[in-house]
């Protein structure tokens, strides 16, 4: 009643909408219900469409769906640390183990050369070289956005695909040393030991997540014999607990979550688990990260920047 009585008194529709927490998550499910079948009826890509819609609900469109807002905040969390964890869970790891060194190699070129370009880059429009290098590291650092079409295709064990996936979260972590190494360097903070403490760190919450929930995770999913509940729930608590334990060193939970992904990949095999844990995430969660990203595409901004005299 409170609802329709503020429609009949004619409240701004975004107001009504942001009293009612529940309004706003009907319309994401609608969208992403919807929108990318009607794209991919259009011969598109249905996370195009997710976009999109994004850019249309969001604060530059309809204001229909707010970035700031907590509910939009924490899904499209679970759905970045739901992607990466997806990536991690369906490599092959007996190939994600022989193309390791194709994949180290190919990182280091792919995060080397755009650092150089970038630094460079910096110092042409006269930045100093800690602000040329934190741009160069922007320049090197990419995603695996683009990963829920590559699974869709079916060619997430192709040997290429593989090493790209490698090669990207060397990218990431690199990029994020730099980066700590270039704001402690802003704070004249910076040290050779907290560099090698940072380091130190990431190596050891990786061999714990990497061995530990492997071998947590196979005793406790032969001990629970047919529970498949309690073996999701287990799916899911290593997930964020790894994504927690990521932030807690300094490292972007993206990181973690791709870790857990690789840790329980052999313990959840092919069975109808992960059947679960991919359905959960590919219908609800990812497609609301991408509805998200679409919210914070600058829509004035772009249109200036690539229209400057209209």
């Amino acid at each position: 009643m409170e609802l329709i009585s503020q429609v009949l008194a004619l409240e701004p529709t975004s107001q009504v909408l942001g009293k009612e927490p529940i309004v706003p998550f009907a319309i994401l499910l609608v969208v992403i219900l919807v929108v990318p079948i009607l794209f991919e009826r259009l011969q598109l890509p249905g996370l195009v469409g997710l976009l999109v819609s994004g850019v249309v609900l969001g604060p530059y469109g309809w204001n229909l769906l707010q970035t700031q807002s907590a509910m939009m905040t924490l899904l499209s969390d679970i759905g970045l640390i739901y992607l990466m964890f997806v990536a991690g869970l369906e490599i092959d790891t007996q190939q994600f183990r022989r193309t390791k060194n194709q994949s180290l190699g190919f990182g280091s070129l792919s995060f080397s050369i755009p650092l150089i370009i970038g630094t460079f880059v910096g110092r042409v429009f006269h930045f100093d070289w800690n602000s040329s290098i934190f741009i160069g590291s922007l320049f090197a650092s990419h995603t695996l956005l683009a990963y829920p079409i590559i699974s869709r295709l079916g060619v997430v064990n192709n040997k290429a695909i593989t090493i790209t996936i490698g090669a990207t979260i060397f990218n990431d972590i690199a990029a994020l040393l730099v980066l700590a190494v270039c704001v402690a360097t802003r704070a004249e903070q910076f040290s050779f030991g907290r560099v090698i403490i940072l380091v130190s760190l990431l190596t050891l919450y990786s061999v714990v997540v990497l061995v530990g929930f492997d071998w947590v995770g196979k005793e406790f999913f032969r001990r629970s014999g047919d529970e498949e509940g309690n073996q999701f729930l287990f799916v899911l608590l290593s997930i964020f607990l790894a994504a927690v334990g990521a932030q807690l060193i300094g490292v972007e939970k993206i990181v973690g979550a791709f870790l857990a992904g690789l840790a329980v990949n052999e313990t959840v095999g092919e069975g109808p688990v992960k059947e679960k844990v991919v359905f959960v995430g590919s219908v609800l969660f990812i497609p609301i990260f991408f509805v998200n990203l679409g919210l914070l595409i600058n829509v004035p901004a772009f249109y200036k920047a690539f229209i400057p005299y209209s």
